[in-house]
C-alpha cells in the first residue's frame, strides 16, 4: 500500500534556511551526548532527544549481558518501571529475541503478545533495533513507532545506536583507564611498603584474665569427720606457728575422754585388788596379769580419746596468713577427714594464675613473657614468666573453658594476695601480616573447613 502524501505547509526561504538540517541535528546530539555529565544522562538524552528528527512512539535503552537483558530508560520516565506487566512482557519478547539471535544486528519487527494472532493493544507496535557499537552484544536503542518507519529513518537510527554506543564505551574504558605514572608509582610504593610491614617480625600475643595466688600454700584439713564449731581468726589475717585457727565441734570427744578415764579409774581399782589378794592366793595372781592388762587398754582408750579432742582445735603450721573467704560460710559446716578447711600462706611468695582463651594455646609456652595489669593500678604493669599451663582446658566458676596457667613474678612489688586484673602473653614471634588476618582466617576455616 503506498504511503499516505503529508502536506506541509510552505515555509519563507528565511524559515528554511534557519530550520536545522538532519546532518546538524545528529551532530548536535553527539555533541551532546559527548557533554554528558553520567551514565544517567546519557541514556535520558538517547531516549528522548532524537525524538527532534525521529516521529516514533517510545525509544528505550536496553542493556544486555549475555542473555539478560535490562531496560533502563524509556522516553518521558525518570526511570524504567521493570515490575510492570508491560516491563515484563517487553524484557521476556526481548529475551527470545535474543535467543534466536535478531538483537546482533539491526532488526526491524512487528510485536505480537504472547497468544498466537492477538495483537497487543500497546500503541507503538512497529520496532526498530539499532545496536550499540563497538560491541553490538552489548545492548542497543529499541525504536517504537505507531506506523512502520520511513526508509529514511533507518540509517538515521543505526548512527543514533552507534553513537550513543560509542560514548557510552568510551565513558566506560574512561573509568577503566591506567592510572597515571605519578599516581601508579605512589601505589606501587605504598603497597610494597604495606608488604614490608607486613614481614615485621612481632609475638603473637593474648589477653587473658589474671589473679594473684598463693605459691604452694598449705592447706588446713580436718584429720577426722566433725563439725566446725569456730574460726579463731579473720579473713587474710597474719598467724604466727602455733596459733589456733579453727575450732570443731567437741561435745561428743569431751564425753568420749569423761568414759575412758572413769574405765581407767576402774581398771586400776581393779588391778590393786587383784595385786592384794595375789599375797595370799596363787590362783589371784593369773587375775592380777589379766587386770593389768584391762588396766593398760583403759589408758590407751583415755589417751586416744585425748588424742582427738586435743585435734579439735586446728594450730597453724607456720607463718603466713590464713586464706579463707568468710567466717559465717564456714561455721557450721560439716567436713569430713581430710577435707580442707583454710590455707596458709607466705604474702611474699606469689604466682599468677591466667585462663588463656582456648583459641590463643598456642602462646603458653614455658617462659613466656607475661605482662599483668591490676585493675587497683593498670598503669604500673607486673613483669611475669610463665612457668607452667594444663595441657587441657579446665570449667571456669563463671562458666565457659579456658587453659589454665600459672606465671612467676620477675619484677616489680610483690602484689597483695587475691588482686585481680588481666594479663598480656607474649608467644612465639611471627610476621605482622599473618597476625592481622589469623582471626579471619581462623573464622573462614571454621566456617568453610577449608
Amino acid at each position: 500500500m503506498a504511503e499516505p502524501v503529508k502536506l506541509r505547509s510552505v515555509a519563507p526561504p528565511e524559515a528554511r534556511r534557519s530550520r536545522p538540517s538532519v546532518l546538524e541535528t545528529l551532530i548536535r546530539l553527539e555533541g551532546e551526548a559527548i557533554a554528558a555529565t553520567d551514565a544517567l544522562s546519557l541514556q535520558h538524552q538517547a531516549v528522548n532527544k532524537p525524538r527532534d528528527i525521529l516521529d516514533c512512539g517510545h525509544i528505550f535503552w536496553v542493556s544486555r549481558k549475555g542473555s539478560a537483558v535490562k531496560i533502563l530508560a524509556v522516553t518521558g520516565q525518570e526511570q524504567m518501571e521493570r515490575h510492570t506487566p508491560f516491563g515484563q512482557w517487553l524484557k521476556s519478547d526481548l529475551k527470545t529475541r535474543i535467543q534466536k539471535g535478531e538483537l546482533n544486528t539491526a532488526s526491524q519487527w512487528q510485536f505480537k503478545s504472547g497468544k498466537s494472532g492477538d495483537v497487543i493493544t500497546y500503541p507503538f507496535i512497529h520496532a526498530f533495533f539499532a545496536p550499540f557499537s563497538p560491541n553490538p552484544k552489548s545492548g542497543g536503542l529499541l525504536f517504537a513507532f505507531a506506523a512502520p518507519p520511513p526508509e529514511s529513518h533507518v540509517p538515521i537510527m543505526a548512527r543514533l545506536g552507534e553513537i550513543y554506543g560509542l560514548v557510552h564505551a568510551a565513558r566506560r574504558g574512561a573509568k577503566r583507564a591506567r592510572m597515571a605514572p605519578r599516581k601508579r608509582n605512589l601505589f606501587l610504593g605504598t603497597v610494597g611498603a604495606l608488604a614490608l610491614i607486613g614481614l615485621i617480625p612481632i609475638p603473637m600475643t593474648t589477653l587473658a584474665p589474671a589473679e594473684v595466688v598463693a605459691d604452694s600454700p598449705f592447706i588446713l584439713s580436718a584429720e577426722f569427720d566433725g563439725v566446725i564449731k569456730d574460726i579463731l581468726v579473720a579473713p587474710n589475717a597474719q598467724v604466727k606457728a602455733g596459733d589456733a585457727l579453727v575450732q570443731l565441734d567437741d561435745v561428743t570427744l569431751r564425753n568420749e575422754l569423761i568414759l575412758a578415764e572413769k574405765e581407767l579409774q576402774l581398771s586400776e581399782v581393779r588391778r590393786k585388788m587383784a595385786g592384794l589378794r595375789a599375797f595370799v592366793d596363787a590362783e589371784a595372781k593369773r587375775e592380777l596379769a589379766v587386770a593389768n592388762a584391762e588396766a593398760d587398754l583403759a589408758k590407751a582408750r583415755r589417751d586416744y580419746a585425748q588424742e582427738r579432742l586435743d585435734k579439735t582445735i586446728l594450730r597453724a603450721p607456720r607463718d603466713g596468713l590464713a586464706l579463707f573467704s568468710d567466717v559465717s560460710e564456714l561455721t557450721g559446716q560439716p567436713v569430713s577427714n581430710g577435707e580442707a578447711i583454710l590455707r596458709i600462706a607466705e604474702p611474699t611468695r606469689v604466682l599468677l594464675r591466667l585462663h588463656a582463651p582456648l583459641a590463643h594455646g598456642e602462646a603458653l609456652r614455658e617462659g613466656a613473657r607475661v605482662r599483668m595489669f591490676l585493675d587497683t593500678d593498670p598503669v604500673t604493669p607486673l613483669e611475669a614468666e610463665l612457668v607452667r599451663a594444663s595441657y587441657r582446658a579446665v570449667t571456669l566458676p563463671e562458666g565457659g573453658m579456658a587453659f589454665d596457667a600459672h606465671a612467676m613474678l620477675t619484677d616489680g612489688d610483690v602484689p597483695r594476695i587475691g588482686a585481680r586484673g588481666v594479663a598480656k602473653i607474649y608467644g612465639e614471634k611471627a610476621p605482622l601480616g599473618y597476625f592481622l588476618i589469623r582471626r579471619p582466617l581462623t573464622l573462614f576455616r571454621q566456617m568453610t573447613g577449608l
